[in-house]
């Protein structure tokens, strides 16, 4: 049950957003990451789709989480955004199913009546005229649709208040016995709950049946005859084990060695019915005795993917391999008591492994971030930072950036500084970010400068401020373990002026007065180049309108002034390396000058 799209209107902390979610093209879904500083929507968002949900699956069953005709998430004027008058939110999943919510602050002709209009969304008109709430959605003539949808795949969240007690805090745990589990088989109730806080012991109950479907329904044996004394005889030799039971088995040991990050053969052992407790046996010694005694984040990583895998076995569908379970999973701070190894190895490679489940996550964590990254490179995952849900690179929402912050603080971060210096073959050219980096690149090839470029090592410097760094540690011990030069390249709004330390020198990029754009490399770029911008997307520069002043009695003209948008700098950046010409790069040629007299310098 694929989440496709989702729209939220002055919802608490949100404006609007309408977001179409992503797939890839052969249908697979990407994961989604929700970032963003507390209190900025993150699991508001999560709640509608949750609410959906469940509210689709008390069509089919009576045993949902929550009270047929009731809604999981409190439906409530309180959460409509300060200074508005009403909230919307539409809710579409695959096959058109999809659920509708107007929240108002008075009754709908009351607000006609005071505030003399109504909002451009034309189901405004289905709210009845004296109510201030209204629900719709089309589950009930989509029932078969979701029928379909739910018994053949998982749905299940995790909210952030789950946890799994480590087993020195409970002793219950510890002494807790594995029972088969308790299924119901009537019509119209459910085994499969949708919240999952602690999931355990359930998990483990279900472990239990599989092993035991294993091992009485799929031994395998082959004939062996065998000629004594003139006559055959047939014996049958164990020959493994095969079956769902079995597939399903395989995929967990898989699974719990990518958590507990060991090699070798491992599998599970069962107790007697006296102390009926679930281990885990490695290289057929004994090595964990109770799955209670995993440290909890072990747990809590072990439990999710678990619970994914138990879920899609209670459905309708047949379980092959992990790579073919399909649904949607839904976690709140999905980095929850995971250590930074856990949290940047093991929950990316976890994620990975199941590529037809619809993960929606939020987190905090840059680790996190950082290892998705590294495991499913950057069309595999997409991150949106709340309120807004404007789309983000991993190293520029802003929890990471405050972390980097910290970082530079730090004496690491000097002798990072000092080991990037020492071990570089080419001078070093440090500029303030990476996009500048992407710009002298692309300029490089349109004015057919690479050789210059080529020549040099340029690094991200990480802002003024941090070249301000470097400026200040670099000290005589540097100047002799690097002879070349290193060169700071400010850009021209930074006030700075060009200087020399032994070897390592500030550069200024010249600036071009009649660009509008005053601040940054963007200077460099032409004016009617920034026209051209604007006329693609006017989202990328935003504009203060000429203005008139009165100081002291005196008429003072402010001209029109242009600066690109600071949430902008990358989508501005990608437009300009793929549809700029070698005209619109012409300026930086200034910079190329300079660096191909610097090379002249040292010969």
């Amino acid at each position: 049950m694929y989440l496709q799209k989702i729209a939220l209107q002055n919802v608490g902390p949100i404006e609007n957003i309408d977001l179409n979610i992503p797939f890839h093209a052969n249908g697979n879904p990407k994961p989604i990451v929700i970032v963003g500083a507390n209190g900025s929507g993150k699991t508001i968002i999560l709640s509608y789709i949750i609410n959906s949900i469940i509210s689709a699956k008390q069509l089919v069953y009576t045993n949902t989480e929550v009270q047929e005709g009731k809604v999981y998430k409190l439906r409530s004027p309180s959460y409509i955004s300060n200074g508005t008058h009403y909230s919307y939110a539409n809710i579409v999943f695959e096959k058109d199913v999809q659920l509708k919510e107007w929240q108002l602050i008075q009754p709908r002709r009351t607000f006609e009546e005071n505030h003399k209009y109504t909002p451009l969304n034309s189901e405004w008109n289905d709210i009845p005229e004296n109510e201030t709430s209204h629900l719709w959605s089309n589950f009930p003539q989509k029932k078969i649709d979701i029928q379909q949808l739910i018994n053949n795949s998982c749905q299940l969240y995790f909210p952030s208040n789950r946890f799994e007690e480590p087993a020195w805090l409970n002793y219950d745990n510890l002494t807790n016995r594995a029972n088969y589990s308790d299924l119901k088989h009537i019509s119209g109730f459910s085994n499969r709950p949708i919240i999952c806080l602690s999931p355990l012991k359930e998990n483990q109950s279900w472990l239990l049946d599989l092993l035991f479907d294993r091992q009485s329904f799929e031994g395998q044996f082959a004939n062996l005859p065998v000629n004594t004394g003139g006559q055959t005889q047939t014996f049958q030799i164990f020959n493994g084990y095969n079956g769902p039971s079995s597939r399903i088995y395989k995929s967990i040991l898989s699974l719990l060695k990518l958590i507990l990050k060991i090699e070798g053969d491992i599998k599970f052992g069962i107790g007697t019915r006296s102390n009926r407790k679930i281990s885990i046996i490695k290289n057929k010694n004994p090595w964990v005795p109770n799955l209670f005694q995993l440290s909890t984040g072990e747990s809590l990583l072990l439990n999710l993917f678990l619970s994914i895998i138990r879920d899609y076995d209670l459905s309708d569908a047949t379980f092959q391999n992990l790579s073919e379970v399909r649904g949607i999973v839904i976690v709140d701070e999905i980095d929850l008591h995971l250590h930074a190894n856990l949290q940047y190895e093991v929950l990316p490679e976890l994620i990975k492994q199941f590529p037809k489940v619809q993960f929606i996550v939020t987190t905090h964590s840059p680790l996190f971030l950082l290892g998705l990254q590294n495991k499913l490179n950057g069309e595999g995952y997409h991150i949106f930072e709340a309120p807004s849900c404007q789309e983000t690179g991993v190293e520029k929402f802003s929890e990471f950036e405050d972390a980097y912050k910290q970082f530079q603080e730090t004496e690491k971060f000097k002798t990072d500084i000092e080991a990037a210096i020492a071990s570089s073959q080419k001078p070093i050219v440090f500029v303030e970010g990476d996009y500048d980096i992407r710009y002298l690149q692309r300029a490089a090839e349109l004015l057919d400068k690479e050789d210059i470029l080529n020549s040099f090592e340029v690094k991200d410097g990480g802002g003024f401020g941090n070249l301000d760094k470097i400026w200040k540690n670099f000290n005589s011990k540097l100047s002799l373990i690097f002879s070349g030069p290193i060169i700071l390249l400010y850009d021209c709004d930074t006030n700075k002026k060009e200087k020399t330390k032994n070897n390592l020198h500030k550069k200024i990029i010249a600036t071009l007065p009649e660009n509008p754009i005053k601040k940054g490399i963007e200077n460099l770029f032409p004016e009617t180049t920034i026209m051209n911008v604007q006329e693609a997307n006017n989202s990328y520069i935003d504009v203060t309108p000429e203005i008139n002043k009165i100081k002291r009695g005196e008429n003072i003209k402010i001209p029109e002034s242009k600066e690109v948008n600071k949430d902008e700098k990358g989508n501005l950046c990608n437009w300009l390396c793929e549809s700029g010409t070698a005209k619109d790069f012409v300026n930086f040629s200034t910079i190329f000058d300079m660096l191909e007299e610097i090379l002249n310098e040292i010969g």
